[in-house]
């Protein structure tokens, strides 16, 4: 990818940086510049093209979410590629957990662990779930209850609780450990 020049670096962080101080029509300056660049990224990275168009705009929106942390003066490019970069790795990471992998008849293989069994009582999963949130250590359950409850981006949970990113995803993954080793006695198949 080429470097652009000088004076287009400092035409988009001009951009930029009048958008995070509330002038919407300079993003048109930023979008334009750069969603070329970031569609053909994600096209390299992505190779389902419905989904990578997705990540281009969520792309987008995330730079709207986070105009007002973004440093005036900054190169924007970077920034910007860098959000794509991680919203990619993200769906790689979802795609990969939800692959089922088929044998060659087209048959879902055998694993040798009985399926769990469905809950009947929805309200009664919904209060195991809740408990085993609430039993989780107070360093842990925040970042939890942020990010999968809410929905908010890791980035978002750690400036939210005053850590650094790395800390607020070593926190998830042991607070996700401790929930699957709750919540399996109330998936597992009962004998």
């Amino acid at each position: 990818m080429p470097v652009p020049p000088p004076e287009e670096v400092q035409r988009l962080a001009d951009a930029m940086g009048r958008y995070a101080d509330g002038d919407a029509r300079a993003f048109v300056t930023v979008y334009e510049a750069l969603c070329p660049v970031v569609q053909r990224c994600m096209r390299r990275w992505i190779n389902d093209p419905a989904l990578a168009e997705d990540l281009v705009q969520e792309t987008f929106l995330r730079v709207h979410r986070a105009r007002d942390r973004y440093r005036p003066g900054a190169p924007v490019g970077p920034w910007v590629i860098t959000i794509a970069r991680r919203l990619s790795i993200d769906a790689h990471r979802r795609r990969g957990s939800n692959r089922v992998l088929l044998t060659r008849e087209g048959q879902v293989p055998e694993v040798g662990v009985a399926p769990p069994e469905p809950v009947d009582d929805v309200n009664a999963l919904i209060a195991e779930v809740r408990a085993a949130i609430a039993e989780l250590p107070p360093s842990l359950r925040p970042v939890v209850q942020m990010h999968k409850l809410e929905g908010r981006p890791m980035a978002e949970v750690a400036e939210a609780l005053g850590i650094k990113e790395g800390a607020a995803r070593v926190r998830a993954h042991r607070g996700y450990k401790r929930l699957r080793a709750s919540l399996a006695r109330v998936f597992s198949k009962e004998s």
